[in-house]
């Protein structure tokens, strides 16, 4: 099937755009071919349109890679987006709550930690960063073994499960996130995401089903497996989030950093690491231990 059928008979779009596209050029046709969120309208969101113009010019000159999407079924040990609601709270950053406005679109940029292993009989560590709108989700999947061997794996969740994406990520590397969510059915998702350190660059889009998105967050965690308390949290650098920016339906521009602070802690109440907000739109996770 080629990239032409798959978008017609799924609803969904994996194509690159040619090297020398143009969004800030391009037709509304165009851009959605390519999984490119269409233009704000600069009169009635003009804070938003302003963002699109400034991410549209920076990423034109990055490598356009072609989306690899592998959908398998979500492993039993993945964190349920909503692992802020648990206790102890398996998940450390911050979430906001919106069920009056829901959440249309998603900004973030965030750095990939170094890791150190910390001893567990389950003889390896799983760590995860990620930003959510709803229930898309960004995570860079990452584990660290005994001999310090540090795995890391970009991917995101979405309403067909754990899609793997072919965007390269290592430990030191910047990434940077917009995810955007159509305001009517289907749920039109569409995802913009880039490897800031090496100029690379991946979009797509599909009908997530979704009517909206009441939460976005951002954070780090840990996994859970099949007892959380045989997963401890793996030694790691600062993690930063920052140039967080979030519309809602209503055209407001809200910041993720008006919602809850998550501590994260063990089952015996020790605090392992803490989100310290930095400005309006940045903050950064520190470990406790």
């Amino acid at each position: 099937m080629t990239n032409e059928e798959r978008v017609g008979r799924e609803g969904n779009a994996f194509i690159a755009p040619p090297k020398d596209f143009d969004p800030l050029t391009a037709d509304p046709k165009d851009l959605a071919r390519y999984a490119i969120p269409q233009r704000p309208d600069p009169q009635s969101q003009p804070g938003l349109s302003a963002l699109w113009e400034r991410q549209a010019r920076h990423y034109r000159t990055f490598e356009h890679l072609q989306a690899e999407i592998n959908r398998t079924p979500r492993p039993e040990s993945a964190l349920p987006p909503k692992a802020f609601r648990l206790y102890p709270p398996l998940t450390c950053g911050y979430s906001l709550y919106s069920p009056a406005d829901p959440f249309l679109s998603l900004f973030v940029t965030w750095t990939v930690p170094n890791l150190g292993y910390t001893s567990s009989p389950q003889g390896i560590n799983h760590f995860r960063t990620f930003v959510g709108l709803g229930f898309l989700d960004v995570h860079v999947d990452m584990t660290v073994d005994a001999t310090e061997n540090v795995t890391s794996q970009l991917s995101v969740l979405g309403a067909n499960g754990m899609d793997v994406l072919g965007l390269p990520v290592a430990p030191g590397d910047e990434i940077s996130a917009g995810i955007c969510l159509g305001k009517n059915p289907p749920g039109r998702a569409t995802y913009v995401l880039a490897n800031e350190t090496t100029s690379q660059t991946v979009n797509f889009a599909f009908d997530s089903g979704f009517p909206g998105a009441f939460t976005i967050d951002a954070g780090i965690s840990r996994d859970m497996g099949g007892n959380p308390s045989l997963n401890p949290l793996a030694h790691f650098d600062d993690v930063h989030f920052k140039e967080i920016s979030a519309a809602t339906k209503n055209g407001l521009t809200r910041s993720l950093l008006e919602g809850e602070a998550v501590t994260m802690v063990d089952f015996d109440g020790t605090t392992l690491a803490k989100a310290i907000q930095l400005n309006d739109t940045a903050f950064k996770i520190v470990s406790a231990t």
